[in-house]
C-alpha cells in the first residue's frame, strides 16, 4: 500500500487518528478534557490539539457521551470538590465511569486540592497522574507524553488498521 502524498487518518479500533508523515505514520493519541469552565477547555484544546486528537466537555452528560463515542487513550478530568456537600464531583464520576467501561484509558486528574489524603483518595480511584492547579503547560505536555506516547509506523502493510483517504 502506497501512502498518499495529502494526509490520511488511521483508526484502529476507533481510538487514534493518524497522518502521513515524511514516509510513516505518527500516531495521535485521543484525549478528551474536562472541565466545568469553558475558557479552561478551549484553552487547553488549542494547546493540544496540534499533538492530540482532541474532545472536550463541560458536563457530566457530554464527557460521558464523548467517552463512549471516542474511547480516549487519556483523560484529563477537573476532579475538583462539588460546592455541594454529599456530591461527588462530575469528575469522579466521569473517572468512574471510563474504569468501568474503558480501563485502558489512562487518567490524568486536575485538582486544587493539596491534601495529602485526599490525593491518595484520587490514586485508589484509579487516577494515573495529578497536576495541581495552577499548572505551567510545560508540566501538563511531559505528563501528557508519559500518559500518551506517540506512536510511529514505518510500515503500512500490516493489514491491522483501516486507511482512509
Amino acid at each position: 500500500m502506497r501512502l498518499a502524498k495529502t494526509p490520511a487518518i488511521l483508526r484502529t479500533n476507533g481510538t487514534r487518528i493518524a497522518v502521513a508523515e515524511r514516509g510513516g505514520l505518527a500516531l495521535k493519541p485521543r484525549i478528551l478534557i474536562y472541565d466545568k469552565d469553558q475558557a479552561i477547555t478551549r484553552q487547553l484544546f488549542w494547546t493540544l490539539c496540534d499533538t492530540y486528537d482532541v474532545v472536550t466537555a463541560n458536563d457530566l452528560p457530554t464527557a460521558l457521551r464523548r467517552a463512549a463515542a471516542y474511547e480516549p487513550a487519556v483523560a484529563v478530568l477537573d476532579l475538583s470538590v462539588p460546592a455541594i456537600p454529599g456530591y461527588e464531583a462530575v469528575g469522579v464520576r466521569i473517572l468512574q465511569y471510563l474504569k468501568v467501561h474503558f480501563p485502558k484509558s489512562r487518567i490524568l486528574g486536575m485538582t486544587i486540592e493539596i491534601l495529602p489524603e485526599t490525593k491518595r483518595n484520587y490514586f485508589s480511584l484509579g487516577v494515573d497522574e495529578l497536576l495541581d492547579k495552577p499548572f505551567d503547560t510545560q508540566q501538563l505536555l511531559d505528563l501528557l507524553r508519559r500518559l500518551a506516547p506517540l506512536h510511529s509506523f514505518d510500515a503500512v502493510e500490516s493489514g491491522s488498521f483501516t486507511l482512509y483517504y
